[in-house]
């Protein structure tokens, strides 16, 4: 049973509501941590620019829903047609605004995920070229769909034909784009943390990297819609409209996982410095000798005792060689 257009847009506006309180906190989280609690020395301005930019996208968005909603259900609730009628016309300016932004924020989106892709991949563009053609495609089929539906008058419906190929791209390019970024960000990370052992370690931390790092979210949700969208069904906008605060929400995310230093590259290089740390054996024995890391010892003085020498050190007791051993290898050094 399909939903009538009216419910749908009114239950649209609610969850995005929702989603964008989720957003508004995040946001302040993001630039708590980009400024604040940064660990740079200067203030990344490119990511706090990135950050307000969507988040004002955000806003603009929500708020234009609000006003079409109050305008759709008050100010024109006794015009013919009713709602229904005003929420079907596409060409309405607040809602070529909408769709306006919503293609900004999804581009920028995309980007900070591909963005994220060329870092995991150590900086190596050949790994991105696929998903910045498919970023780049989107943007001219986002602002080709908005041109349409401002031209729209006589449509009446976002599931017009024309309307219908340009939003159809535009969501399938955007859903190609975060499926080959998903796939290579999880094979990147997935390589790093086998390399150094990490995946018994960070079984579970390794999961919840790839679903924030890839924009897996962001990929469901436009499963969803592509699905809503080529069957006509008008719960297709109850989906559409809070994946634009999903726009943000993602990106948000993955600047809050760079600002705290816990993206994969980060635990990659933690767990490399890790087992590359430098180890010194204590004992004669082999068989009984024990692993030290060096950063932890703390060495005293050397005291000369007949033909041993001592060495005192607080914390890891005492380590003692034979002279005969001491004159050995200064042998071995001289040859």
């Amino acid at each position: 049973m399909a939903i009538l257009l009216d419910k749908a847009y009114l239950s649209a506006i609610w969850l995005e509501t929702l989603f964008y309180g989720m957003n508004f906190v995040l946001f302040w989280i993001c630039l708590f941590v980009l400024i604040i609690k940064r660990r740079t020395p200067q203030v990344n301005k490119i990511l706090v620019s990135i950050a307000l930019a969507m988040f004002a996208m955000s806003t603009t968005h929500v708020s234009l829903g609000f006003q079409r909603l109050i305008e759709g259900f008050i100010s024109r609730r006794d015009a013919p047609g009713g709602p229904a009628a005003f929420f079907s016309d596409v060409s309405i300016p607040a809602n070529v605004v909408k769709v306006g932004l919503h293609t900004v924020n999804s581009i920028v989106g995309d980007s900070v995920v591909v963005w994220r892709c060329w870092l995991v991949w150590g900086r190596d563009w050949k790994m991105c070229v696929v998903p910045v053609a498919l970023v780049t495609a989107s943007a001219v089929c986002g602002f080709a769909q908005t041109f349409y539906f401002a031209r729209a008058k006589a449509a009446h419906s976002a599931f017009d034909h024309i309307l219908q190929i340009w939003n159809g791209s535009l969501f399938s390019l955007s859903l190609a784009t975060n499926l080959t970024v998903t796939l290579l960000i999880s094979l990147r990370v997935w390589y790093m943390l086998r390399e150094t052992g990490g995946t018994r370690n960070f079984r579970y931390w390794r999961i919840l990297l790839i679903v924030i790092e890839s924009g897996m979210i962001y990929s469901v949700a436009l499963i969803c819609e592509i699905t809503l969208y080529f069957l006509n069904n008008n719960a297709f906008y109850i989906v559409y409209d809070p994946i634009a605060q999903l726009t943000a929400i993602v990106p948000t995310m993955i600047l809050v996982l760079a600002g705290l230093e816990m993206t994969s590259n980060d635990v990659h290089s933690r767990l490399t410095r890790s087992h590359a740390r430098p180890v010194f054996r204590t004992g004669l024995d082999a068989a009984d000798s024990k692993a030290v890391p060096m950063e932890s010892m703390q060495f005293a003085s050397r005291t000369f005792m007949s033909n041993k020498s001592e060495l005192q050190s607080s914390g890891l007791g005492t380590t003692t060689f034979d002279g005969s051993d001491v004159e050995a290898n200064k042998l071995r050094s001289a040859i």
